[in-house]
């Protein structure tokens, strides 16, 4: 998982609730990850497992800690699949998510750098905000000018519709922190 909602919760002010916000982060999560065609596997963590009943059972020790995202690959059956680890034992661990039994997946830690997080907060701030505006909440806006006499009122805007990045719809200013992650395609 990209961040907690707690986590997120410390870099913005929201009324949206848990399962709104979670929401919104694994959506941000998966198109940040197609975008930078970068999953930010950490490949010091990885071990081989089988999973049966929904434990991934190991010959080796595991790696992880409880709260760590982990990404199973080399599987037929749920490859690329993130979950995110709740249960860890010196041979085997469970996670948040459901899974076929599986023999031989490959199981790689995923690690977020802090500008990925930073920046992934900012752009759920700016959605929600947006969100706010476009409903007629202008107490957060930035006022650019305003007119005592026959009151007028211009609200200060960050982006117009040809500066919002296609992939997100946001200002591209707000996704510019991932050209540093960007991975050629093939």
């Amino acid at each position: 998982m990209l961040m907690t909602v707690e986590e997120l919760r410390q870099y913005i002010n929201t009324d949206k609730s848990d399962t709104v916000l979670e929401a919104m982060l694994q959506a941000l999560e998966l198109t940040i990850r197609r975008y930078t065609n970068n999953n930010f596997q950490n490949r010091g963590f990885r071990v081989e497992a089988d999973i049966r009943g929904n434990v991934f059972m190991s010959e080796s020790l595991i790696p992880f800690e409880v709260g760590d995202t982990i990404m199973v690959s080399e599987s037929d059956l749920q490859s690329d699949c993130l979950a995110a680890v709740t249960e860890v034992n010196d041979l085997t661990f469970t996670t948040d998510n459901e899974w076929a039994d599986d023999d031989n997946v490959l199981v790689t830690k995923v690690v977020y750098p802090a500008d990925v997080k930073l920046g992934a907060a900012n752009i759920i701030d700016w959605q929600l905000r947006n969100q706010a505006m476009n409903s007629g909440d202008t107490s957060a806006a930035p006022v650019a000018s305003e007119t005592i006499s026959r009151h007028s009122v211009t609200y200060v805007t960050d982006a117009t519709e040809t500066d919002l990045s296609t992939e997100f719809g946001v200002p591209r200013k707000h996704v510019a922190f991932l050209k540093g992650y960007k991975k050629a395609r093939f």
